[in-house]
């Protein structure tokens, strides 16, 4: 499972989110979706050999949307004292 963040240009409420949310959920291999305001950011984890970073970001402008072309790769570090 990979676990990517976009940040997506021209989201402007919930219903945006929620309209990029049911298209991106439509895919095979889909894990999680997760939409934040005000900067756009989404945090997908999906199954890279289902589909790719490339069909999920195009799935996304199809809806009118852009996506910063910048891709981050979010690793989770768990920290105890």
């Amino acid at each position: 499972m990979n676990h990517i963040t976009l940040y997506v240009l021209g989201i402007s409420c919930f219903k945006c989110v929620t309209k990029i949310e049911k298209e991106v959920e439509a895919l095979c291999g889909i894990f999680s979706f997760k939409g934040k305001l005000p900067k756009g950011k989404i945090t997908i984890e999906f199954n890279p050999s289902l589909v790719s970073t490339n069909k999920i970001i195009e799935k996304i402008e199809k809806q009118g949307f852009s996506v910063a072309k910048i891709i981050q790769k979010e690793e989770r570090i768990v920290m105890f004292d």
